[in-house]
């Protein structure tokens, strides 16, 4: 039968400075790419999403690793215990609490059964500065102001995720990784919590500068599949002029889909904005309670 895959792909607005980069001089800058032509793409990281997940996850009830200093004191490592915290289950670790020391140099790895992609502009956006002082807070201060400026930006990002089959379990094709499985009860839980919080949203990014963010989802795309990965997140694209989802696309990966397998798989969309064009009838539209129930179901 194959691994079972679900790919998921999320379009999404994103205001003002979230998971600000370095300071430059008085400026904070936003983390951005850029291409071949000159385009910017402001973008959050994988890592500051998952952190923001993980203290959602917390806020759950679920412990979350606190880090483990190594024998030297040099770094802060994973625990590598998947049972315990449920993000070391989801987003994988690397372990080397063994040492550093000549002749002790080992690790113990788990290959992370939901990896995220960077939440990434897809059209080039123009990036803006605000101007705003920090003032004295003591009364018997009475030093000037001392301004300084925050680069911000609003766009519509995508960030992808791929969910492999082995959440709460040892991945059976990874050596280095210790043997675990949780109750399936427990596994369960996890993912489903896991995609209440990610496909709801319910976290809030961090690192931010000034304001709160919450990502605000426009369109969702979930492809399960078994025994084949398939470049769905290619087809997830905004028409510029329109500023929807690209229909023509999405009709476009179907096509490509029945021509490329006729093996089990199931492609959902769900309609955040509420405003997609529900007579082309492309692909199955559901909300995201649904969905969740869908992919809990493939999973196990």
């Amino acid at each position: 039968m194959g691994r079972k895959y679900i790919q998921i792909s999320l379009l999404g607005k994103i205001y003002g400075n979230v998971n600000a980069d370095e300071v430059i001089g008085t400026r904070i800058t936003l983390k951005k790419m850029y291409d071949s032509q000159g385009n910017v793409y402001p973008f959050v990281s994988p890592r500051a999403i998952k952190y923001a997940i993980r203290q959602a996850l917390k806020e759950k009830g679920y412990e979350i690793d606190p880090y483990i200093k190594d024998p030297e004191g040099n770094q802060l490592n994973d625990s590598g215990d998947p049972i315990r915290y449920v993000d070391n289950d989801l987003f994988g670790y690397l372990s080397t609490q063994r040492g550093r020391r000549r002749g002790e140099g080992s690790s113990v790895s788990r290959q992370a059964p939901i990896a995220l992609s960077y939440f990434k502009a897809v059209l080039n956006t123009p990036i803006n500065t605000e101007f705003a002082a920090r003032f004295p807070r003591s009364a018997e201060e009475e030093s000037n102001p001392v301004p300084f400026e925050v680069e911000v930006a609003e766009f519509i990002g995508k960030l992808n995720c791929i969910i492999y089959d082995y959440v709460g379990k040892k991945d059976e094709f990874n050596a280095k990784e210790k043997d675990f499985t949780l109750p399936e009860q427990e596994r369960r839980k996890r993912l489903k919590d896991f995609l209440e919080i990610f496909l709801t949203p319910s976290y809030v990014l961090p690192r931010r500068t000034n304001s709160l963010n919450v990502p605000e989802y426009l369109y969702g795309v979930v492809f399960m599949s078994k025994g084949f990965v398939f470049p769905v997140f290619k087809y997830i694209a905004i028409d510029s002029e329109k500023g929807i989802i690209d229909v023509n696309k999405l009709t476009q990966l179907m096509k490509d889909l029945e021509n490329f397998s006729s093996a089990d798989f199931k492609l959902l969309f769900i309609d955040y904005a509420n405003d997609y064009a529900m007579d082309n009838n492309v692909v199955e539209v559901k909300n995201v309670n649904e969905i969740i129930d869908e992919i809990i179901r493939f999973y196990f």
